[in-house]
């Protein structure tokens, strides 16, 4: 059980900085691929932390656990910018925002270098005590994932379409991924649990609603590009079935709307190529038209 503590951080921490760099390689990129990418390195290191810390020789390992808390004093605030960048990328985000942002990341990176946002009670174990500081970080992080809901939840509400699904995924993330995480990191040790690893479940079906959310920019053109056998990530060939019954269920009228386009698309596509061999192959039949015209566009009726 001792080595599961160490192993399954590192594992999930490499796994999440593979995806990070994973979704920021795809082509269009995006600004959210960036923060994403960002997000996902902050988690990565506070993974492998809780994994390495154990290396540490005995007189280390209070630093060790300290330095851990850093950074997730980030990732909450990235996540923040990916929100406001999701809800409107062309926004730009207040000096008020950035400043208390960087008085957080400030103050937190002083407490965990001076060894003062834990207290290590037993360094086998790495049994804490509750400081001060601890709360205060835990009340950071919350904070910002408080706002960003918000935020996305307000935007989500008076958005259509793609742009509704794309900002549910977000909100969905972050149901999975923080209070997940709160409970394992902070109301759990204080019944004396200690299993800080098992945060790492909600944040890999966060980064998941995540990716999703950032990749899927046009649910109808990336089922085209599928059915005609495009080149289209991973990601988006597992979330594209998804994606389109959420639009159905979440904005019924455009769905139908979309659909019904897509398909007067795909019909005057026929009518077209039935009209070129019409003119252009001779004396060929009703029935041969058919079967040339149910190879060619058949798949699209699957």
């Amino acid at each position: 059980m001792n080595n599961l503590n160490h192993l399954i951080p590192i594992l999930a921490g490499f796994l999440h900085l593979f995806f990070g760099m994973y979704v920021f390689s795809l082509k269009p990129r995006q600004k959210l691929q960036t923060l994403f990418l960002f997000m996902n390195i902050c988690m990565a290191l506070w993974l492998c932390m809780q994994g390495l810390r154990g290396l540490f020789p005995l007189e280390y390992r209070n630093f060790g656990l300290n330095i851990t808390f850093l950074p997730m004093s980030i990732a909450t605030f990235i996540y923040y910018l990916l929100c406001k960048k999701m809800e409107n990328p062309d926004q730009k985000i207040s000096i008020w925002i950035q400043g208390a942002g960087l008085i957080g990341f400030l103050y937190f990176t002083w407490a965990s270098l001076n060894q003062k946002m834990v207290v290590l009670g037993d360094p086998n174990t790495f049994v804490f005590d509750f400081s001060l500081n601890y709360h205060l970080i835990i009340t950071f992080s919350a904070f910002w994932v408080v706002l960003s809901a918000w935020t996305i939840l307000k935007r989500m509400l008076v958005k259509r379409g793609n742009d509704k699904v794309r900002l549910f995924f977000i909100l969905l993330g972050s149901m999975f991924a923080y209070p997940i995480t709160l409970v394992f990191i902070y109301f759990l040790p204080f019944l004396g649990i200690y299993k800080a690893y098992l945060s790492s479940l909600g944040l890999s079906i966060g980064s998941i609603c995540w990716a999703v959310a950032i990749l899927h920019y046009d649910a109808f053109k990336i089922k085209a590009g599928l059915i005609q056998g495009q080149r289209i990530s991973f990601i988006n060939r597992l979330a594209s079935k998804p994606f389109l019954t959420l639009m159905g269920k979440l904005d019924p009228m455009r769905f139908i709307q979309k659909s019904s386009k897509e398909k007067e698309e795909l019909t005057k596509q026929i009518l077209i190529q039935d009209f070129y061999l019409a003119e252009n192959t001779g004396e060929i039949s009703v029935d041969e038209r058919a079967k040339i015209l149910s190879r060619r566009f058949g798949k699209y009726f699957k």
